[in-house]
């Protein structure tokens, strides 16, 4: 089956746990606004996403595993983690479009808007159901952890992981706050900071299935030391494809990290190697929300000419190939069809740039 195939079969099936695993929460919310709220989580979260960390967590317990009919529930913990921290980030930065949709604050408003008043307090209403439906699809995760059929040793193992994992995205998204504020930003900072906000929760995405399907020390490591590297990879690109891509195919404005002067592996590059007239450009526009069409193209064009697009891209295949001969090292080697969907999946992951 070729890879297109498998990755949509899995997500009709991780689509359809979530459906399932949602509707009861729905179904048994004690009031008219709970039911609405659980309803709009799960609007959110069915409303696009290809669904790559369950689907690996799935092959990596298929590497090892004998039989697949029970992982299905705690694999959507990692998409339910994973939207989470979605929620969270589009409040953070300001964000008002998520999957060609309202975000969730903003969702929020508006209803408050409509609803209430046009006035006063609309902002933070947003805001905070915000913050508790990011809190409550958190918890949803480790619900689904807590309720599936596995041994309760594995199951303490993957729940470990899975708050591993958040601490993990939170100190990213500490680093990341933080190098906002610098002007010099290095690549080793820029890769430690995607190494803890992106990679992360591929990781321990794999390694949760991996445990569950009682694979080997060695091919926890190999599966661990490949995500990592894929998961950088896949953050680069989605930098690149964030500024220079299709918002119709991001489903978010492409001058956004520019007017939000994100520090992309774009502008980290951009930087390294800029003319001091670049630089004063890139000083003025980058982080100006309120800069206009010509501006933001202005630091396209710079992104250009200092090579930031090209050496990019070609970390990113670097990093796709070294992930690949770090999967190829697990001993027992994994199944051949879940092998051969990791390899695939890096492959694709560094595509999409091209």
């Amino acid at each position: 089956m070729e890879f297109v195939e498998v990755v949509d079969n899995l997500s009709k099936k991780v689509n359809k746990a979530l459906t399932s695993f949602l509707d009861r929460k729905i179904a048994t919310a004690p009031l008219s606004y709970h039911k609405r709220y659980y309803s709009n989580i799960k609007e959110f979260i069915l409303r696009g996403g290809k669904r790559l960390r369950p689907i690996s967590l799935i092959q990596a317990y298929r590497g090892v595993a004998n039989s697949d009919e029970k992982i299905f529930l705690p694999s959507i913990s990692v998409e339910l983690l994973h939207n989470a921290t979605l929620i969270h980030d589009d409040l953070i930065d300001h964000d008002e479009l998520r999957r060609n949709g309202p975000t969730f604050h903003i969702n929020y408003r508006e209803w408050y808007r409509r609803e209430v008043s046009s006035k006063d307090k609309a902002e933070d209403f947003g805001n905070t159901m915000a913050i508790l439906a990011g809190n409550t699809t958190y918890n949803l995760g480790i619900e689904t952890l807590l309720s599936s059929n596995f041994p309760h040793d594995l199951i303490c193992k993957a729940v470990n992981l899975y708050q591993q994992v958040f601490q993990e995205l939170i100190d990213g998204v500490m680093f990341e706050s933080v190098i906002q504020t610098k002007d010099n930003v290095t690549m080793d900072d820029y890769l430690q900071m995607i190494k803890m906000k992106t990679s992360s929760l591929l990781e321990k995405s794999i390694q949760m299935g991996a445990v569950l399907g009682g694979a080997t020390s060695s091919q926890i490591k190999a599966l661990s030391e490949y995500a990592v590297l894929l998961g950088q990879a896949f953050q680069i690109q989605d930098d690149i494809l964030g500024t220079f891509g299709e918002e119709s195919d991001t489903g978010k404005p492409t001058d956004g990290d520019i007017k939000e002067g994100k520090k992309t592996v774009l502008v980290v590059q951009a930087f390294n190697s800029a003319s001091t007239a670049q630089l004063n450009i890139l000083k003025k526009i980058l982080g100006d929300s309120k800069a206009d069409p010509k501006e933001i193209e202005k630091v396209r064009k710079i992104f250009q000419e200092t090579g930031a697009i090209e050496n990019s891209k070609k970390i990113a295949l670097e990093m796709e190939e070294k992930s690949k001969q770090k999967l190829l090292k697990a001993q027992p080697p994994l199944k051949k069809e879940s092998q051969q969907f990791f390899l695939n999946l890096a492959d694709f992951v560094v595509s999409r740039i091209y």
